[in-house]
């Protein structure tokens, strides 16, 4: 078993089959008993995997609880919540100059987070922070107040939420773990941040140095190349970076996020087969 805040990974046999708890990130469509998603969900049994984040469009119409007992049903479990699809579809951002953009964008979050709460999941902090415009100033500010507002609100009480580093082609704001690090001054309780090989790879003076100096603001970690597609897809030392998460004494998850290089299933299946060899040399 691995430890997080205290709490322990319960892992069968084909779990612990590699270095950490293995997650992959799903977008999912209208309902959770799509053909393709349960075919899906029974590949990741098969393979081993721990648990899901979740990418959807239409939250509002997911039953979280069903969602769980779905998800119990291949030994699974709904790790995060990620807000890029509901984000992009709906055009929100909490660090948006237009006050009416951020307070709706406010809102959704607080509902994901609700969500995220109900089946003791977290929430992913990506596009929602907003994209690459904006006066810098303004929608730094403009974070902070939606921070503000979502901690006077006890939301972070409800579920960890994890604002993710992403680079500065997608993001204006958290490019680097030091400045995803800033906006968790001053709010405590469960704000973290979430380290994304695929992005430290731009953004990182040294991807090492990084992940020891905020070790403990993070619980997890997605993997994904260079290239954009899943681990083993590209030329990022994964290898060096997972054994180097392993001498620093991290006890998370990681998470496989990123674009298909082929069929999904056939990159689910390169990609755990991939990892699953590196266990024995970490």
């Amino acid at each position: 078993a691995i430890k997080r805040k205290g709490d322990l990974y319960s892992m069968n046999e084909l779990q612990r089959q590699y270095a950490y708890p293995l997650c992959i990130q799903l977008t999912i469509g209208e309902s959770i008993y799509e053909p393709e998603f349960i075919k899906l969900l029974e590949l990741l049994k098969v393979h081993g995997f721990y648990g899901v984040e979740l990418n959807s469009i239409d939250f509002e119409s997911l039953p979280p609880l069903e969602l769980k007992s779905l998800l119990d049903q291949y030994d699974l479990r709904l790790t995060m919540v990620a807000s890029g699809a509901y984000s992009k579809r709906h055009g929100l951002s909490i660090s948006h100059e237009d006050e009416s953009i951020r307070i709706q964008s406010v809102k959704a979050l607080s509902q994901m987070i609700d969500f995220a709460g109900a089946i003791d999941a977290g929430v992913v902090c990506g596009f929602i922070k907003g994209d690459g415009n904006g006066n810098p100033d303004i929608c730094r500010s403009q974070i902070k107040k939606s921070l503000k507002e979502l901690k006077a609100g006890g939301y972070f009480h409800k579920a960890p939420v994890y604002i993710e580093a992403t680079n500065h082609y997608e993001a204006l704001l958290a490019n680097t773990l030091e400045d995803a690090a800033s906006f968790t001054i001053n709010i405590g309780e469960s704000f973290f941040i979430l380290p994304d090989t695929y992005h430290m790879n731009i953004e990182e003076a040294n991807i090492y140095a990084a992940l020891q100096k905020h070790q403990g603001l993070y619980h997890n970690v997605h993997l994904s190349d260079n290239t954009r597609y899943y681990p083993g897809f590209g030329a990022i030392d994964l290898p060096g970076i997972l054994r180097f998460l392993k001498a620093i004494g991290y006890e998370g998850t990681i998470s496989i996020e990123g674009r298909n290089y082929g069929a999904i299933t056939d990159d689910i299946q390169y990609s755990a087969n991939y990892l699953k060899a590196l266990t024995p040399l970490l």
